[in-house]
């Protein structure tokens, strides 16, 4: 399964199609070898061989989410290296195996033993779901291709439990002001006067193969939720009504 013919830079092409947190590594590679320099998606994109510089962008602002990169200006935004970006290259980067990725911490089919470190550093002990540690749980509905639903009063550990299990996901902190732009994306102005698409956590989600978390989701509209449904259910694809009607599809792993 696949996207359109839209979307030029997940389909293949001449540069070759990039695996799950590859394009991160490699942003990550680039601006740790020039630690002086600050640069934009755009100019990031043109040196990693044409990719696409929303990709790019959206790579660029996870890596400064978890501070291995620094946002040192806006209109248009620059990134530079921190002392860390180079330890973000190394620890991104995954060589491809022929069995199936382990999505969280632990594999769903293994045994869990003790706590659980979560991508803040602090620990998350584990507790008994279903016969089995409660990230094992999680990690066999994803698996699955089954989406989970984490219910109950403030404090009770949900969003740790969601980080512990997969350190590869992606946030969406809900509210009342939540758009559907803030799960597809949206067009932004380029540096060079251009208008174009950023996808949004949702699409990057999809087509990375990660988790998408979307926290609080009952604060947000139940018109802006459901552009989310259709990659939930069996059919695992969405269409980005502001992006041409593209259909993009779910990867494996989301």
């Amino acid at each position: 399964m696949g996207t359109n013919a839209t979307a030029g830079a997940r389909n293949q092409t001449p540069i070759g199609r990039l695996g799950p947190g590859e394009l991160r590594q490699r942003v990550a590679a680039f601006l740790s070898e020039r630690t002086d320099i600050a640069f934009t998606a755009n100019e990031v994109a043109r040196a990693l061989g044409g990719r696409s510089s929303g990709a790019v962008g959206n790579a660029l602002r996870n890596l400064a989410g978890q501070g291995h990169v620094a946002h040192t200006a806006t209109r248009p935004d620059r990134y530079k290296a921190t002392s860390t970006t180079a330890r973000a290259a190394h620890v991104i980067a995954r060589p491809p195996t022929t069995s199936s990725p382990s999505h969280g911490a632990y594999s769903a089919s293994g045994p869990v033993r003790g706590p659980v470190r979560r991508p803040n550093g602090q620990m998350y002990q584990p507790r008994l779901l279903a016969d089995m540690a409660d990230v094992a749980a999680l990690c066999r509905l994803r698996e699955a291709n089954i989406a989970a639903l984490l219910y109950g009063p403030p404090g009770t550990g949900k969003t740790s439990l969601v980080e512990a299990a997969f350190p590869d996901l992606i946030t969406v902190a809900g509210d009342g002001d939540t758009t559907v732009a803030d799960f597809v994306g949206e067009y932004t102005q380029t540096d060079d006067g251009r208008y174009e698409f950023v996808y949004g956590p949702l699409v990057v989600a999809m087509t990375e193969g990660r988790c998408l978390f979307i926290d609080d989701a009952t604060l947000i509209s139940p018109k802006v939720l459901a552009v989310a449904y259709p990659a939930m259910d069996g059919r695992r694809q969405i269409a980005v009504k502001a992006h041409k009607g593209e259909i993009v599809a779910a990867s494996a792993g989301f």
